[in-house]
């Protein structure tokens, strides 16, 4: 592991994404032809550069505790701009919008939390990406809202509901297990 190494295609690959909500949120609050489709692609370049951080981070021995931080955080920034637009846009409920981001900051700080006691940085886990993945799925249905998207939009918010609580579930778990490893 990189141990202080910043300026590494992973990490640029996920600074790239909250960069590329500044053009995401500009169409998707501009009432232009085509500005929810236009938002959308902003928006699938940054989930790209996701999966592809990862990708390097491995294949390049670029994984660092700032990666560790950054990458996560990159997400959670994405995601709270666009649902909280969504729903200023009335796309989806407030309540909805709210345990998303509830959910989000509870894993953040319990993630500082563990770091400051334990000077450990826990990477993502995998029930969360899932998580994450269905979440932008859906987010991608509200925005768009096709007419096809729209008869199904429903189920999959409740199914992201279940995921997203599963992985704070193991969220939850990992963070009293390892709290509890560092005592022994």
């Amino acid at each position: 592991m990189i141990q202080g190494k910043i300026w590494t295609i992973s990490n640029l690959l996920s600074i790239s994404r909250i960069i590329l909500m500044i053009p995401a949120s500009y169409y998707l609050a501009t009432p232009i032809p085509y500005h929810r489709e236009i938002a959308i692609l902003f928006i699938l370049v940054a989930v790209s550069t996701d999966a592809l951080d990862g990708y390097f981070a491995r294949k390049f021995n670029e994984i660092s505790n700032f990666g560790k931080i950054i990458d996560p955080l990159a997400d959670k920034i994405g995601i709270g701009i666009v649902v909280v637009m969504l729903t200023i846009f009335g796309d989806i409920p407030l309540w909805f919008t709210l345990l998303v981001l509830f959910r989000d900051l509870i894993i953040f700080f319990a993630g500082i939390y563990i770091k400051s006691r334990t000077e450990i940085i826990l990477p993502s886990l995998m029930s969360g990406k899932i998580a994450v993945s269905f979440l932008t799925l859906t987010l991608v249905f509200a925005v768009l809202q096709y007419s096809w998207m729209k008869s199904s939009f429903g189920l999959l918010m409740w199914f992201t509901i279940g995921l997203l609580t599963y992985s704070l579930f193991e969220y939850t778990r990992r963070f009293f297990q390892t709290l509890n490893e560092q005592k022994k």
